[in-house]
């Protein structure tokens, strides 16, 4: 048994625990039958594999967000669509955002996982109404705890030993999913407010490559890992080092993702250090290199 499956036998347990007299074989033979002839289509954005690790959880092929970008027609259809992203600043990456305000989508059944690793604050109430606006109502949005991979605040060597129950929340959500649950998760900004929320926003949303990556140039071997895994072709190889320009999503998938890792983070403000730990970097270890690649190489 995969891990996929596994994930998925998990998450029929705890919903059979949760329906007395129901017996957890039948209840698993009910979710399946429940699934069988449905069609779902998952589209994704990842950086470092979080939410591509999602995603593959939750359908066999999942859709690569900036792939189906670079294709002229965004006309989907199905029996249930879903969205699989990570949470910015409590809101959803420009590019997600982009892809939802042009593809057409018809589906009974439309639901969102949004991995974040901290505080999910208000990002589902967020989602939900900036989908609205834009002509498309879910049935389910859910935030899910994860490793937090934002450079400036935290270190990937501490983060990576914190337990932060993601296979038993993912089980839930699979559960959800099979008995397509109408459920949005509430707001909770605890100690955020709003204007703060706007003004990380702003900030990240506003950056250009060459304003927010630094090249160690005696690091680089050119092997152009960066410009594979942009998912705005930001990157180009130049005489003895390795250029960037252009917009900038602040997913962090150049830094996190460099062999050699030559890019680091310039400060973020005055006084304040661009990264808490330049030697430490993550990816999912459930997610490859090339899968990163395929998934956002322009």
């Amino acid at each position: 048994m995969d891990r996929r499956e596994a994930l998925k036998t998990m998450g029929m347990a705890i919903a059979a625990a949760a329906l007395a007299g129901v017996a957890p074989n039948s209840y698993a033979a009910i979710l399946k039958d429940r699934a069988k002839n449905k069609k779902r289509l998952v589209f994704y954005f990842t950086a470092t594999g979080n939410s591509f690790f999602i995603a593959k959880s939750l359908a066999d092929e999942p859709i690569s967000i900036p792939q189906a970008l670079k294709k002229g027609e965004l006309k989907y259809e199905a029996d249930e669509i879903g969205f699989v992203f990570p949470d910015y600043a409590a809101a959803a990456p420009l590019i997600v955002r982009e892809f939802l305000e042009k593809a057409q989508l018809k589906a009974q059944y439309m639901f969102s996982v949004i991995t974040f690793g901290n505080a999910s604050v208000n990002v589902a109430e967020w989602w939900n109404n900036y989908a609205k606006e834009h002509g498309v109502s879910f049935n389910y949005i859910k935030p899910i705890l994860m490793v937090d991979n934002y450079l400036p605040v935290f270190d990937m060597n501490e983060q990576i030993k914190i337990d932060k129950h993601t296979d038993e929340s993912l089980a839930v959500i699979i559960t959800d999913l099979a008995e397509q649950k109408s459920f949005i998760e509430p707001s909770d900004l605890g100690r955020f407010n709003v204007d703060m929320l706007k003004g990380m926003q702003n900030h990240h949303f506003s950056m250009t490559a060459d304003r927010l990556l630094e090249l160690k140039a005696d690091r680089c071997i050119q092997c152009m890992t960066c410009q594979k895994v942009c998912p705005h072709n930001n990157f180009t190889p130049s005489d003895d080092a390795v250029l960037f320009k252009g917009k900038c999503e602040f997913c962090l998938a150049c830094v996190h993702n460099c062999p050699q890792k030559a890019l680091t983070l310039k400060s973020q403000w005055p006084g304040a250090p661009g990264e808490r730990n330049p030697e430490a970097r993550y990816r999912n270890p459930n997610v490859s290199l090339n899968e990163i690649i395929k998934s956002n190489r322009q």
